[in-house]
């Protein structure tokens, strides 16, 4: 019987080697050979991983939304004192 941790580096090697649904077919191929008690055990570290990449993908977009806003916000500052603080910096003056 695999420990947990054997289990987790069954799972980083088919990551290493394989992705998307090669992935997925390697992974339900090492499972065949399992127990049902370890093939709980391997789905709850599955389950954890994609919770884990999930929350990594929402805090980069998250963030890249806050860098959008703030260097948005520096821009239109930097426009508006360029227009001498009229806003509209691209506007002809007469």
């Amino acid at each position: 019987m695999p420990s947990r941790r054997e289990l987790e580096q069954r799972v980083d090697k088919l990551a290493a080697d394989y992705e998307g649904a090669a992935f997925a077919d390697a992974v339900r191929s090492y499972s065949d050979g399992l127990d049902k008690e370890e093939r709980e055990e391997l789905k709850a570290i599955l389950l954890r991983r994609a919770r884990a990449l999930e929350d990594a993908i929402g805090d980069r977009f998250e963030a890249q939304g806050w860098l959008r806003r703030t260097f948005g916000q520096m821009g239109d500052a930097g426009k508006k004192e360029r227009s001498g603080g009229r806003g509209g910096g691209d506007a002809q003056q007469p």
